[in-house]
């Protein structure tokens, strides 16, 4: 099964192609090694090895067969609900906070893997709760409170 390593390759050389690009427009100041040096030579060995995997994966594309996972619908629900999950807290994360979308988020997911709804809303509660926590006051990495920011 070698289709998925053309789409893995396609996409990383583009996406080193687009580096490579847009480091071209960084300034070049007089005398002095070009800031733009480093992202374009990043960007053009990510797009000829993004290539070569995508070329290669293409050859071996006749020996393709549908993942076993594709036709069960938990585990398309979990494929499908990671990159959603991302957009959602990315996009209210910063007006509700952090742990008031993470829990939330916990506990679908739980949900979705097979936990029952009590054991889902616990483990929701403690790892929405203690991860945030843990970036914010271990880590010092500031997270949006929103909703319980007069509470903590």
């Amino acid at each position: 099964m070698r289709l998925p390593d053309f789409w893995t390759g396609l996409a990383f050389a583009a996406f080193g192609l687009a580096i490579a690009l847009i480091a071209r427009g960084f300034p070049v100041p007089a005398g002095a090694a070009s800031p733009r040096l480093f992202p374009t030579i990043i960007g053009a060995a990510m797009a000829l090895m993004g290539a070569a995997i995508a070329l290669r994966g293409l050859r071996s594309a006749a020996d393709f067969t549908m993942p076993e996972w594709l036709g069960k619908p938990r585990r398309m629900a979990l494929m499908a609900y990671l990159p959603l999950a991302i957009v959602v807290f990315a996009l209210t994360a910063p007006t509700y906070g952090t742990i008031a979308v993470a829990v939330p988020i916990m506990i679908v997911h739980c949900m979705i893997y097979g936990l029952k709804p009590l054991p889902a809303v616990a483990m929701g509660l403690v790892a929405g709760t203690a991860i945030p926590l843990a970036f914010s006051e271990l880590l010092g990495i500031p997270l949006p409170y929103g909703l319980i920011e007069g509470l903590l």
